[in-house]
């Protein structure tokens, strides 16, 4: 597996364009929010690990709660390339915050964009070890902490849908398609979530992420399936209650909100909590793995 993630190759160009764009947000958070710190942090920062499908992700400081959801909502499809994942600093907490910290690239206020390459000098020692046995240990260690962090992000998703659970039973009726309609998105979002996570071991155990029309769906079989560099990701069970969440998720993006009644969003949003914790375990013994693949070679 060391050779496997050993060969991937780095687009160059995708990167130029990402840092671009990288930049182009840190000005607008600099210039019209009064961020005062401005941080690229997650796949971007390591060249190996970015594709086409990657998000940016970024970490601002300095900016109120108000603030920070208006800039999350300007940001998001900034550009029609990449999304754009911003992550308030100074509300994160626990590994996560460790994580942003110890990875983050700064985007200094005013700073011209520089050539991708040298942002990653201070990276060279790290990302390009001289052994496999380094690679592969810094790689799986790598996966499980991206792995930790997805989930970690999805777990405040799941507390914002048990809180509107509660909001609906007792909110006036003008305020229940808002709640109805947030809780859908945020439905969608964890599926998104576990996906990103999905695409991650594809792409960096697998080394082939599908593609395609069907390339959701087919993702999914990918992860409950035996294959020779990995014990399944997921049980079969999981898969197919994931693949219900899917379909929903299909159907909350491509419809509008009215069409979508309250009595198809329920059964999701009561029986997530549940699935996540399926989707976890599974997780778990996957990344448990990965360690006994590597002490018994």
């Amino acid at each position: 597996m060391a050779q496997l993630w050993k060969s991937r190759t780095v687009d160059n160009s995708l990167r130029h364009r990402a840092w671009k764009t990288a930049y182009q947000v840190a000005t607008v958070l600099y210039e019209e929010f009064g961020a005062t710190h401005v941080f690229v942090f997650g796949s971007l920062t390591e060249p190996m690990a970015f594709t086409k499908r990657s998000d940016i992700d970024i970490a601002v400081s300095g900016l109120s709660s108000d603030l920070y959801n208006k800039a999350n909502e300007k940001l998001r499809y900034f550009d029609e390339e990449f999304t754009v994942d911003l992550i308030d600093f100074d509300t994160s907490k626990g590994l996560f915050r460790e994580r942003v910290t110890h990875q983050a690239i700064p985007i200094e206020k005013g700073t011209p964009p520089v050539l991708w390459q040298e942002l990653y000098k201070h990276l060279q020692r790290h990302v390009f070890p001289t052994t496999d046995e380094d690679i592969y240990e810094m790689n799986r260690k790598r996966l499980t902490q991206r792995i930790n962090d997805e989930l970690e992000k999805i777990g405040e998703t799941l507390g914002r849908i048990t809180r509107g659970l509660e909001q609906i039973k007792v909110v006036p009726v003008e305020f229940r398609e808002f709640i109805e309609n947030t809780i859908a998105t945020d439905l969608a979002d964890i599926y998104k979530g576990i996906e990103r996570i999905f695409e991650r071991i594809a792409r960096e155990v697998d080394m082939h992420v599908p593609k395609g029309s069907q390339w959701h769906k087919n993702l999914l079989t990918q992860m409950a399936e035996q294959r020779p560099e990995r014990q399944p990701v997921i049980s079969e069970q999981t898969s197919l209650q994931l693949e219900v969440l899917l379909k929903f998720r299909h159907r909350v993006n491509n419809i509008y909100g009215k069409e979508l009644i309250y009595e198809e969003i329920e059964p999701h949003a009561k029986s997530i909590d549940a699935l996540f914790v399926s989707v976890s375990q599974d997780l778990n013994t996957f990344t448990d793995s990965l360690v006994r693949r590597e002490e018994d070679a």
